[in-house]
């Protein structure tokens, strides 16, 4: 139940943040040359990868299926356990409906968060980084298959930490 709370809320921050930043379209300098509010509208992925194609929006919003599904599926069948793990699914799955969302009701995704020197992002954007991060840091260090387990215990961190 805490990672159904976990998506809904980062799914609603997401959206409400963009309908705030969408109907304002104010820029505001947050702090000067770093970070800034100002709306962006992405037709590509991340950092506008492919946003001069005419099929992008079309290719993903099939590939946002074929994850959702992915996802989906893997939660029913492996039923995966674990805190962090749970965490990080949640994540990626908010931030992919968020950015499908957009993708689904404009045809573009509504970036606001912008980094001068790096790029344009949203909540769902983070989401993503920050749930394909921390699924990256369980696969290297915290699965009972962990490549460079923290603890030598063949059971897993995570599992550990449960019993």
């Amino acid at each position: 139940m805490l990672y159904i709370i976990l998506f809904i809320l980062t799914l609603a921050l997401d959206q409400v943040s963009k309908i705030i930043i969408d109907a304002n379209k104010t820029d505001i300098t947050l702090i000067d040359g770093i970070l800034n509010i100002s709306i962006a509208y992405n037709e590509g992925a991340s950092f506008s990868f492919l946003s001069d194609k005419e099929w992008a929006q079309t290719f993903f919003i099939g590939l946002t299926i074929m994850v959702l599904i992915a996802g989906v599926l893997f939660i029913i069948i492996k039923k995966p356990k674990g805190k962090w793990l749970n965490s990080s699914i949640s994540l990626m799955l908010s931030g992919t409906v968020g950015n499908f969302i957009d993708r689904l009701a404009f045809g573009h995704v509504r970036d606001f968060i912008d980094v001068p020197f790096f790029a344009n992002f949203n909540i769902a954007d983070s989401c993503l980084c920050v749930g394909a991060f921390m699924l990256i840091f369980y696969v290297l260090f915290l699965d009972v298959d962990a490549i460079f387990p923290i603890n030598k215990n063949k059971r897993g961190v995570e599992e550990k930490c449960e019993k």
